[in-house]
């Protein structure tokens, strides 16, 4: 399976009035713009991504919305909490069972979630330092679901800017 990890983009800041609760926070609209760039992008990179996945938090939901119409998915965009950022990496492994039948997954999560994840599926707990920039994406292949730690293969990692820079015409 090749799992693509994506960070949200750019949300409100805490404490916003409508979203008192870091769950309720939504895109701005350069997150929006931004979550269409990135799409383009990975659009351009013809990963075929056949399912997107995300936390149930608004800004991650609401990325995983405006990537899967970048890309053309017409799969429904499916909640799993076990992209929510205070999930431990190896749930978030386990959780992968539910989607075994699937060659190519777009998981939208949260930092330090994330990066925790990336470590654990490539190298195991705390062997590799990364951090996704909000909008970015990384391609990591794997061999059984869940995977055994560390058994992952990280194909790429690329920041918001670069994959904004692939999708330009």
């Amino acid at each position: 399976m090749r799992l693509y990890l994506m960070r949200h983009a750019t949300a409100v800041p805490r404490g916003t009035p409508g979203a008192l609760r870091d769950a309720q926070r939504a895109l701005t609209d350069a997150g929006r713009e931004e979550a269409r760039c990135v799409g383009q992008g990975l659009r351009r990179l013809k990963l075929e991504i056949g399912l997107i996945v995300t936390s149930p938090y608004v800004r991650a939901a609401q990325t995983a919305e405006e990537v899967a119409r970048a890309l053309g998915v017409r799969a429904p965009v499916r909640e799993l909490d076990a992209l929510r950022s205070e999930v431990e990496p190896r749930e978030t492994s386990v959780a992968l069972r539910g989607f075994a039948g699937h060659e190519r997954l777009l998981c939208v999560g949260h930092e330090p979630h994330l990066s925790a994840w990336l470590s654990e599926l490539v190298a195991g707990p705390g062997g590799m330092r990364c951090v996704f920039k909000k909008g970015g994406a990384a391609c990591v292949e794997i061999e059984q679901v869940p995977p055994p730690s560390g058994s992952g293969t990280l194909r790429w990692i690329l920041t918001p800017k670069q994959l904004a820079l692939i999708g330009q015409k």
